[in-house]
């Protein structure tokens, strides 16, 4: 499917659930209470999403919340876009909490790829950005995946004067581990705004100046720009929508939780899909119309914030 701007749009990013096992500072307010897993969208209506989707062009579907191991069918719905709807590229982004003990089984029913968020490795200061998690469990979880030979992505959103300090060591877990780390500039987005103006890095500048790293071109649709590790596999990524937006390269769209389509992470533009999901001519019509007009770009670095009326655990990045 080619946008207005000539864009080949192929990714899909589904949020399976707002709700989140942990309240990350940047990203859900410390009171935020659910009242279980939101059931708006039924299991059945995902797979028609989906299968619909997979017709006009979708070769790689990432599953997110909040947190999507927290949806009881997740290793069904990643079954059925592998086997019934063709698609090979199925990934998750995950904080992890239980994974350990479900990953073979999502393996086994096609997962391919795992991104997994780690803010700090130092236990104390994961406990405190995450309000509560356990890194030595995260941890264990992310070596099993890379036992599992699953290809491993750590997502680390990197705060002036929280986590900065330990650069080097997510280096080195790239590094030693052999995949890639991929640091995320704070947004101005929900909780973020609160955090933006004392938190925020230019992540290029920072990594620009550090000896090990050399900047690379690898030939993938990504948001993330990579930097070689001197004598490793691993690698460093940066996703800067602040200081270098990505949009120009943009090949996504987002199913939220509440059965809305938004084109862009910072739009305030959303369409509601649900009216569609007993007819699957009418929905691949519409699919087809909206995704034509994806907007070019988003305002955020010239406003400042994000234009989302959501939170990010509502969209799930």
């Amino acid at each position: 499917m080619i946008d207005k701007y000539n864009r080949e749009i192929d990714y899909l990013r589904i949020s399976l659930t707002d709700n989140c096992n942990l309240r990350c500072i940047y990203c859900m307010p410390n009171d935020e209470n659910f009242n279980g897993i939101n059931k708006i969208l039924s299991f059945d209506d995902y797979k028609f999403i989906i299968n619909c989707f997979s017709k006009i062009g979708i070769k790689k579907i990432r599953f997110t919340g909040g947190e999507p191991l927290l949806y009881e069918n997740l290793d069904k719905l990643i079954k059925y876009t592998k086997d019934e709807c063709c698609i090979e590229d199925i990934c998750i982004t995950t904080n992890a909490i239980g994974l350990y003990d479900k990953i073979e089984n999502l393996k086994n029913n096609g997962l391919k790829k795992i991104n997994i968020s780690i803010d700090s490795l130092n236990e104390n200061k994961y406990k405190k950005i995450t309000r509560g998690g356990d890194l030595k469990e995260v941890l264990k979880a992310l070596n099993k995946c890379i036992d599992l030979n699953l290809k491993v992505k750590v997502n680390c959103v990197l705060i002036k004067g929280l986590n900065d300090d330990e650069l080097y060591d997510f280096i080195n877990i790239a590094k030693y581990k052999n995949i890639d780390v991929r640091f995320i500039e704070l947004m101005p987005l929900g909780e973020g705004i609160k955090m933006f103006d004392k938190g925020y890095i230019n992540l290029k500048e920072t990594l620009d100046k550090i000896d090990i790293l050399k900047t690379t071109k690898y030939k993938e649709k990504s948001v993330a720009s990579y930097y070689k590790i001197e004598n490793s596999n691993g690698r460093i990524g940066i996703i800067t929508p602040m200081s270098c937006s990505f949009c120009s390269n943009c090949n996504r769209v987002r199913v939220t939780s509440n059965g809305s389509i938004k084109l862009c992470l910072h739009s305030s533009e959303e369409i509601d899909i649900k009216p569609y999901l007993s007819d699957g001519n009418k929905l691949l019509n519409v699919l087809k119309e909206v995704i034509y007009i994806k907007p070019e770009k988003h305002n955020l670095v010239e406003n400042k914030k994000s234009d989302t009326k959501r939170n990010m655990y509502q969209i799930g990045g």
